[in-house]
């Protein structure tokens, strides 16, 4: 297709992957698209990114709206936690999703409003739709509706309709089918011709071993919800595909038998891998969309292990200061260090490709070119992997976080915007570690020595200290004390606790799945550990004695990588050889 002088709609224009889009499409000067419209939450991002794209024609229009395009227009900019907080709005928005499809529904939809009013010829949908319902978390509002029917002192109290309600409207499959019919009417009744969407795998094209589940124990079964929806969503614009130009009784649209015209074209090019990235700045770190606080607890305050863990006294201090630090932004995945973008987009586990290159492939798509990575056309062999630009860019972001971390002399260890804690545990851990052995050699000190070592590490080093306790990680130290923040990860919501209190075996699973642990024990695992690494990359001897480098192309992670890895003080590959080899989270595709 031949866009010049179209007029495209790109939903999720503001993004990350959907403003590389719109570059791509104003990459030709010979076909000018006649006009772009972006969508976005935020319009200060809009904004932004309309002053970038401006910049770049002088014949495309620009213009762009915000709102959600999963409910009705009058709610588009409430945020969903405010619609379903309300009972008038919770109730109109589960009758949006349930009832069957009326013209009322269609007329007040904003995803229909806004392709009504913005008549496009080509729509482009970058929003990550499988995120978008499924991290509502069908889950804890379960949880959550058990627990109030538990307490609930009347049969049927506000709080209680409330609880039932919510769970209702969290529902991802009717969302997602609501959505789906919406769309089709939308496409179909404005005669766009072609819907391309952006998909997602749910899992950066990993499998159920991938141990990045956004701090929940694997697998997560959110995460599995949004591979479901994402596969949902897939299978229902591959009906699309293959379904003829819809019609209607509805005398507002064409029954003109005489006038054909065909359907939507339907595509969907699937990343399955880390996308990466908006910016490398040094500045302050958000958890959750919250700034972080910098928090103390200084060793010799530290807390018996018996100590409940829900006590409403405040062992820990505020700082008054924010925690910063070099970060690398991702877009809407957010924001990581240095050592947790390492780990992520090491080669076996996620990798990376950059927004530039799914645009590329969208631009191909558009223009009519055979990319090989429609989903709706061959769903398996479809899917966008890993590319040699973004290995290529991916060192270049690296260096850039070494740069600023050297700059700002601030370290990039671990945010815990990744999960498991169990990441941002062991890079701490192994941060603290390397300043007392080399990872490489033989480790001659014991635990227990190893152990004192670490803990005076922590105990004179007040920021690496506040900033682990910042971000939700406690330090378990000798005795089974603990150190701890105003937040405190804990592995899996399913094992904490009713009554607050901790038996030692809790406490120990707790420590060993999200919680800098300092004591010997611990030590003992990461001493054994480094001997099977170092035992792993030592070059086999040859008869004359003599040892042999393995110098082809069989090995990723030979000697010489591992030597790299220790002076550029790469601690993020140690993580995710751990990640491979004791956890088996390797990607069987690439």
């Amino acid at each position: 297709m031949d866009i010049s002088n179209q007029r495209i709609l790109v939903i999720g224009g503001s993004g990350l992957v959907g403003k590389a889009i719109c570059r791509s499409l104003l990459s030709h000067p010979e076909q000018q698209p006649a006009a772009i419209t972006i969508t976005g939450r935020s319009s200060s991002r809009i904004e932004k990114t309309l002053d970038e794209l401006k910049a770049l024609s002088a014949t495309t229009e620009f213009s762009g709206i915000t709102g959600d395009i999963f409910c009705r227009s009058a709610f588009k900019d409430m945020g969903r936690k405010t619609i379903l907080s309300q009972r008038e709005t919770r109730e109109r928005y589960i009758r949006d999703i349930i009832d069957p499809l009326n013209q009322e529904i269609l007329n007040e939809s904003y995803l229909y409003r806004m392709i009504q009013e913005e008549r496009p010829d080509i729509v482009i949908d970058s929003v990550n739709t499988a995120t978008a319902i499924a991290y509502q978390d069908l889950f804890s509002e379960s949880r959550c509706l058990i627990k109030e029917v538990q307490t609930a002192k009347s049969a049927v109290d506000d709080r209680l309709l409330e609880k039932i309600e919510t769970l209702i409207g969290t529902q991802y499959t009717p969302q997602l089918v609501r959505h789906i019919e919406i769309l089709w009417r939308a496409l179909n009744d404005h005669q766009v011709k072609m819907y391309l969407k952006i998909g997602t795998t749910g899992t950066g094209g990993m499998g159920l071993n991938i141990p990045f589940t956004h701090s929940e124990d694997k697998p997560s079964r959110v995460l599995i919800a949004k591979s479901a929806m994402a596969g949902a969503h897939s299978m229902l614009l591959f009906l699309l595909g293959r379904s003829a130009n819809q019609e209607s009784g509805h005398s507002h649209w064409n029954r003109d038998r005489n006038l054909k015209r065909m359907a939507p074209i339907i595509k969907e090019i699937k990343p399955a891998a880390l996308i990466a990235w908006e910016s490398v700045e040094f500045g302050e770190i958000k958890h959750r969309g919250k700034t972080v606080e910098l928090v103390d607890h200084k060793p010799e305050d530290a807390l018996d292990y018996k100590t409940s863990l829900k006590s409403k006294t405040t062992p820990w201090q505020k700082t008054g200061k924010i925690f910063k630090a070099p970060f690398i932004d991702t877009g809407e995945n957010g924001i990581f260090s240095r050592f947790e973008f390492e780990t992520l987009s090491e080669e076996g586990l996620m990798e990376m490709i950059t927004p530039e290159d799914i645009a590329n492939e969208v631009l191909q798509c558009l223009q009519g070119g055979n990319s090989g990575h429609d989903i709706v056309s061959a769903l398996d062999s479809s899917i966008l992997g890993p590319t040699f630009r973004g290995g290529y860019m991916r060192e270049r972001a690296l260096e850039s976080l070494r740069y600023l971390e050297k700059k700002y002399d601030v370290p990039s260890i671990a945010f815990e915007n990744l999960g498991p804690p169990k990441l941002a545990k062991l890079l701490y851990e192994i941060f603290i570690i390397e300043k007392h052995i080399n990872l490489l050699e033989p480790i001659e000190m014991d635990e227990k020595t190893l152990s004192d070592r670490c803990v005076q590490t922590i105990t004179d080093d007040s920021f690496l200290r506040q900033s682990s306790l910042s971000v939700g990680l406690a330090i378990v130290l000798p005795g089974n004390k603990i150190l701890r923040g105003e937040q405190l990860a804990i592995p899996s919501q399913w094992e904490y606790p009713e009554k607050g209190k901790v038996s030692l075996q809790q406490f120990n699973h707790f420590a060993d799945k999200g919680w800098i642990d300092l004591r010997p024990t611990n030590m003992k695992v990461w001493i054994d550990r480094l001997h099977e690494l170092q035992k792993e990359i030592a070059p086999p001897k040859e008869e004359n004695t003599h040892e042999k480098e393995e110098t082809s192309s069989n090995t990723i992670r030979d000697q010489r990588f591992w030597q790299q890895a220790v002076e550029k003080g790469n601690l993020g590959s140690f993580i995710s050889w751990i990640f491979l080899k004791e956890d088996n989270g390797e990607r069987i595709k690439k």
